[in-house]
């Protein structure tokens, strides 16, 4: 690597060394552009390239060196590699007569410069290089690679240069590289220092002092397009500033697809990067940066949109800030750990867009919502962190912040006003905490927290939650599952959950739910008929109507194994119905389940169910749905027994043993009330009989 950067400063620099020793000759006595052709001759013989000066050369020694050309050409064989509009070298006389030169100035304007690298990994700017190392390794010559270049130190002072159109064709490495009217300015470069050339070497980001600008009109890098980046920068030894950065960025999507990155954004941000030098070292381990930090980091995103093939993300008028976005230690390059200290994105609109299989099936919007980050970590050692792992969860609840807030956010048609959620760590906890105005019609609240760290070893940790609703929407929730019947009306909730964790793996151990709800109207469902009659389905019975209306889609668990919504179908029809009360009280303990208050009633019947269900093995105890009179008799009882896959169902008759048809058919057939008595009522819940 060493000969070829030798070699191709050898390239960069041969023309100005043949102008600088002839300058000293024949600047006073000889018009240098009578030795053009001797100009030409030397270039070919020193690099294999051939130069064509059309334009006049100038060349003075009062007050400095300062040399200049006009129209220059350089070809690769018949191949156009750089047509030169004109040159401006300053060089100081005195310290080249020392022979340690300093180039004061470089004045560069340039129409066209193309670049390339074919498989071979050979540069089309240094073909002579190439047939010399071809020609060493065939005589076996040894390359002595500590030969110290014969200049101390060479650095340029002020840099300007305008390129019109500049190409970079990377065979080697697939990279594709097109500028169009780029300017640049810059105070220092340097070139050379203790006779080492030091491009691509990390000590030109921390061993010295620039100042300069950036301007590009457009860019094409592969698959990335960057048009009107302009930038102002300052790098101090590693503290490099941009206090002025604009650019759009465009991502080409594949077979002329949504493009995945658009992005148009104005903002400022600075970079600083430390090396370690080990102990008894002369200098520091430049391919090995001890510590990288990007701070000030303030930008505004009129636009970025993000496309991949399960999600879209679009955001209009973001303001991003962060003070410090990552402080991590690395080995050769590679990401070790990564933290966002503080970050704030406040937004206009924001559309998220989840798609599936190519089509789109969830689309979330966000008006005037605001992120804030605060020691949130993302990358552990080298790897994307889970959000819901154990690392990421301890790491947060050391002083991290997560909140998010929104004038309203839209699913659909549904609406969510004014949402404040927050996630705070405190010292071995986070504490969880979401409130709404308006949740798709509703109110709520909820809150919790996760104890990261157990009070004993043996301990997993544990978690809370616990959420409350005095009005919530069930037409909502109808519409949210996609159920074939809709619900109209209101209910309240008052729910408590809590549980263990343990390796990305959330598990509920306790819980207690209590829904009460008045007054409902289910479209495309007809219960006083199905209650009526339920005996003429031998697939459909009390339990079946009692898993749809009181558990909702939790009820699939006790639909007998089968498909819950082919239940719904199945149990679904064109009539109406009018619900007077619901109560779903229900409490989880050690993995058993109790139906506390669990009923409904029409403005017929009144059906209640109760027992218990084993949640870890899954099977019923003492579980019974019944439908109840006035006085909390059971008229029609079905017991359940087996398991939640394969329920065992036998249907009981209580008040009159032996009749096959339900208790109503005969009374419908006597043609008079019946005046029965249990000794012990089956239901006393707070859901009343039917007037």
């Amino acid at each position: 690597m060493k000969k070829l950067f030798k070699s191709l400063f050898k390239v960069t620099s041969i023309v100005i060394i043949i102008f600088l020793i002839l300058s000293v000759l024949v600047t006073v006595f000889v018009d240098i552009n009578h030795y053009k052709t001797e100009i030409t001759q030397i270039v070919e013989q020193e690099t294999g390239l051939k130069l064509e000066i059309n334009g006049e050369l100038e060349l003075r020694i009062f007050s400095g060196i300062k040399f200049s050309a006009d129209d220059v050409k350089l070809f690769l064989d018949k191949e156009l590699i750089a047509d030169v509009e004109s040159i401006r070298l300053g060089v100081s006389a005195y310290s080249f007569y020392y022979g340690e030169p300093e180039i004061t100035s470089v004045d560069l304007t340039v129409r066209t410069l193309k670049l390339s690298r074919n498989k071979k990994g050979q540069l089309n700017f240094l073909p002579l290089y190439y047939k010399n190392l071809a020609a060493s390794d065939s005589t076996n010559n040894d390359y002595n690679e500590d030969e110290k270049l014969p200049l101390n130190s060479l650095a340029i002072k002020d840099i300007q240069l305008s390129i019109e159109g500049f190409q970079y064709l990377d065979d080697l490495s697939s990279v594709s590289i097109n500028l169009t009217n780029s300017n640049a300015s810059l105070s220092l470069l340097p070139i050379i220092d203790h006779h080492e050339l030091i491009i691509d070497d990390p000590r030109v980001l921390v061993a010295y002092n620039y100042e300069g600008e950036l301007e590009i009109k457009k860019a094409l890098i592969d698959q990335y397009q960057i048009s009107n980046l302009a930038m102002h920068f300052t790098d101090q030894e590693g503290n490099f500033v941009a206090d002025k950065l604009s650019f759009n960025l465009i991502e080409g999507g594949k077979k002329h697809a949504v493009p995945p990155i658009v992005v148009d954004a104005q903002g400022k941000l600075a970079l600083k990067i430390r090396y370690h030098t080990p102990k008894g070292a002369s200098e520091p381990l430049w391919a090995q940066p001890d510590i990288i930090k990007i701070g000030e980091f303030d930008f505004n995103l009129a636009k970025f949109e993000l496309t991949d093939k399960q999600y879209q993300l679009k955001t209009e008028q973001t303001h991003l800030v962060f003070d410090e976005m990552s402080v991590f230690e690395s080995k050769s390059y590679l990401l070790n750990e990564l933290q966002i200290k503080s970050l704030s994105a406040e937004s206009k609109n924001v559309i998220i867009t989840l798609t599936h299989d190519n089509e789109n099936i969830d689309k979330y919007e966000l008006s005037k919502s605001l992120l804030q980050l605060n020691n949130v970590p993302v990358i552990h050692k080298g790897k994307p962190l889970d959000v819901m792992s154990d690392v990421f969860l301890k790491k947060l609840a050391k002083k991290g912040v997560i909140k998010l807030t929104s004038e309203n956010i839209r699913y659909d048609s549904q609406l969510v006003e004014k949402i404040n959620i927050a996630l705070k760590g405190n010292t071995d906890k986070i504490d969880l905490l979401m409130s709404s105005s308006n949740v798709m019609d509703s109110s709520i609240t909820v809150e919790g927290h996760f104890n990261v760290h157990p009070s004993t070893k043996k301990n997993t940790p544990q978690w809370h939650l616990k959420v409350f609703s005095d009005k919530l929407s069930l037409k909502a929730f109808s519409e949210l599952t996609n159920t074939p019947f809709k619900i109209e009306g209101f209910s309240s909730i008052d729910t408590h959950l809590s549980g263990s964790y343990h390796d990305s793996n959330f598990q509920l151990t306790n819980g207690k739910v209590n829904t009460r709800a008045d007054n409902l109207l289910l479209h495309g469902i007809n219960l006083n008929k199905i209650l009526e009659d339920f005996q003429s389905s031998q697939s459909v019975g009390l339990l079946d109507v009692g898993a749809v209306v009181l558990m909702g889609p939790t009820g699939m668990l006790l639909t007998k194994g089968k498909d819950y919504n082919n239940l719904l179908k199945t149990l679904g029809d064109k009539g109406t119905s009018k619900i007077n009360q619901l109560s779903l009280n229900m409490t989880l303990y050690d993995d058993i389940v109790t139906m506390n208050d669990v009923a409904f009633s029409t403005q017929k019947h009144r059906l209640a169910v109760k027992g218990q269900i084993n949640a870890k093995q899954k099977t019923f105890i003492n579980f019974k749905a019944a439908t109840i009179n006035k006085d909390g008799c059971p008229i029609y009882v079905e017991e359940v027994k087996g398991t939640l896959d394969a329920p065992i169902i036998k249907k009981v008759n209580i008040l009159v043993s032996g009749v096959v048809n339900p208790i109503t058919s005969l009374v419908k057939k006597a043609g008079k009330r019946l005046n029965l008595q249990c000794k012990k009522p089956f239901y006393n819940g707070a859901v009343k009989a039917p007037l």
